[in-house]
């Protein structure tokens, strides 16, 4: 039976049941009651139409009209627009409940910090390119400032370093004391040539162009980004630790431990930790000689029972004199990993052997890569003979399965390797940031708005990290992707009439269940919809 969804009707007022089915509840009439053959109670019926759960009225179908005749009936204004305001609404509410809203007005003010709040919502939802910003303004927010593509330019390059500053500070002042915080290194290559800090340098993603580098806390307590600043692409990362953790003071962190991945481990990193009265953990190479030295000194007891420490792993500590400091090497061996490491070095062995074989002459600088496995006797004229050098193989074999950690906490063995292991949230943040907000490219051309746009990106990932940190074991349960629970909550619509009423779309079973990882609720949402008072 047609329905048309323009027109309302009061429901009636008796004679009728109502029956859900999916997500629509279905009106019928009762036409006789009787029991059945089997004595049941039931009755014939009629469907009559679709209640409308917004307004409690009843959206009839041609039966209506022939049991009950012309009566009152409202007819809709048009509609003036549909909005699909679940991701914003969510997103908006995250970043209050964590305090960024107000500190985003505080240090942009009022009317920038609005303008600023669209822009993270656009990135958390739509990424980097700012072309359809007011588009998405129009369809997928609701009460939020309305934001242009210039607009948002300008806004970027409004932004300054000292309300950067501030915003830090009040961001870094409510991380947890007693925490880790991650540290680590990412880049985003441009074309651009009006970029301060964009230089030549190691390209991580293996592209021929300049890059500016962006160093990063991230709080393991709560898996959120907690501060970054940006540098120059030609600069090595592991000499800039000790400018980055200069801003300390400034931010106010104090009373957390360190931790980062071995590309930081160095005799200066080292030593300006300790002489800061820095806590770290921080992996160590293999191939480095006090390293080796520490292995050697375990590699033959390591693998007792006593050392198990679980997932298959067995691990020693060592206290010694490393890096020029005082600290405790854990030296951890994995099995597995172990038989993994030496099959590859077979390979790449058997590998390199059949390019020499392939090879008439080698120059200087080739048989010196080679020497790593072989030993290359070089005549003049560029012609050679070798042979597998087994001493070098097999030293490199006696270190596969181990690895290291250098720390200068009183940590066990365990406890320092679940810290470490920790550290790949922010690789996973670096990953949502340059895919999700589709940072890859920074799509600016100057030094003000790389830095404004930069900053408002950081922001975005820290609404984007509050999601996974939520909703992470149904995600990896349903396999969703951010974009997928982004879509998800998109689906829900709301209808603004011309007199100003809002009609919104029934909340699915998904949707509440997302709504309720962060303490929201269907009522919630509907007062936001309706313009409830502190919503």
């Amino acid at each position: 039976m047609a329905l048309c969804s323009k027109v309302k009707v009061p429901l009636p007022d008796a004679g009728v049941t109502v029956r859900r089915s999916g997500r629509y509840a279905t009106v019928y009439k009762v036409l006789k009651a009787y029991r059945n053959e089997k004595g049941q109670p039931t009755c014939a019926r009629v469907s009559i139409g679709r209640l409308d759960a917004a307004s409690g009225m009843l959206v009839p179908n041609d039966n209506y009209w022939e049991h009950y005749g012309a009566g009152t009936v409202e007819v809709l204004p048009a509609y003036d627009s549909v909005r699909s305001v679940g991701a914003s609404f969510l997103l908006g509410r995250v970043l209050d409940t964590l305090g960024i809203k107000r500190a985003l007005a505080d240090c942009l003010g009022p009317e920038r910090g609005r303008l600023a709040l669209t822009a993270v919502l656009y990135m958390a939802c739509r990424g980097n390119v700012f072309e359809h910003v007011l588009a998405f303004c129009e369809g997928f927010t609701l009460s939020e400032q309305p934001l242009s593509s210039q607009g948002a330019s300008a806004l970027f390059s409004s932004v300054t370093h000292g309300e950067r500053m501030a915003f830090f500070k009040d961001w870094a002042s409510r991380q947890e004391a007693g925490s880790y915080l991650a540290y680590d290194v990412t880049s985003f290559s441009t074309y651009a040539e009006g970029i301060a800090d964009a230089e030549w340098g190691h390209n991580r993603d293996g592209e021929r162009l300049s890059q500016v580098n962006l160093g990063c806390y991230l709080s393991q307590a709560t898996g959120l980004p907690v501060f970054y600043v940006t540098y120059p692409g030609s600069v090595v990362d592991k000499s800039h630790l000790s400018y980055m953790m200069a801003y300390n003071e400034e931010l106010g962190i104090k009373d957390v431990g360190f931790v980062m991945d071995r590309g930081f481990c160095s005799t200066a990193n080292v030593g300006y930790m300790t002489g800061a009265s820095l806590d770290f953990v921080v992996g160590a190479v293999s191939w480095h000689k006090q390293v080796r030295r520490a292995i050697g000194s375990v590699a033959g007891s390591i693998t007792s029972m006593r050392n198990h420490i679980g997932c298959g792993v067995y691990a020693r500590s060592v206290t010694g004199t490393f890096y020029g400091a005082e600290a405790v090497m854990h030296v951890f061996f994995d099995p597995g990993a172990s038989e993994r490491q030496r099959r590859d070095l077979f390979c790449t062995v058997e590998s390199a052997e059949c390019r020499l074989f392939q090879t008439a002459r080698l120059t200087g600088r080739e048989a010196k890569r080679y020497r790593a496995y072989f030993d290359i006797r070089l005549a003049g004229d560029g012609t050679f003979t070798f042979e597998r050098d087994y001493g070098k193989i097999d030293a490199v074999a006696a270190r596969s399965g181990f690895f290291c950690i250098l720390t200068n906490t009183p940590m066990t063995s365990a406890e320092v390797l679940a810290v470490y292991r920790k550290r790949d949230m922010l690789e996973k943040g670096f990953d949502d940031l340059k895919n999700h907000i589709d940072m890859r490219r920074m799509r600016t051309h100057t030094t003000a708005t790389t830095d404004g746009k930069l900053f408002l990106a950081f922001v975005a990932l820290i609404a984007v990290s509050e999601v996974h940190a939520r909703l992470g074991a149904v995600m990896r349960e349903r396999s969703w992707s951010k974009d997928a629970v982004i879509a998800e909550l998109e689906k829900i619509k709301v209808v603004t009439a011309s007199g100003g009423r809002r009609l919104m779309s029934p909340v699915t079973r998904t949707q509440r269940l997302i709504l309720e990882a962060f303490g929201l609720t269907e009522d919630d949402l509907t007062a936001y919809v309706t313009g409830a008072p502190g919503t």
